[in-house]
């Protein structure tokens, strides 16, 4: 299993700025349409669908996940 850590904003930005992680955004479906809120390139899956998409995730790349 891969690794799990918690690192700041600073930390994931710098290590999505370099290329190594990539951000996944977990909010519910039918939020995302209420929200002004994303960040760009970022991957949206759902919290049902993540064992379902999860092949969707890059195997090389960290992945910073958050809700927004």
């Amino acid at each position: 299993m891969a690794e799990r850590l918690r690192i700041d904003a600073r930390e994931a930005k710098r290590r999505i700025d370099a290329g190594d992680a990539i951000v996944l955004d977990v909010v519910a479906p039918g939020v995302w349409e209420e929200l002004d809120v994303a960040v760009p390139g970022a991957l949206r899956i759902a919290p049902p669908e993540i064992e379902r998409r999860y092949r969707e995730l890059p195997r090389e790349k960290a992945v910073v996940a958050y809700c927004t």
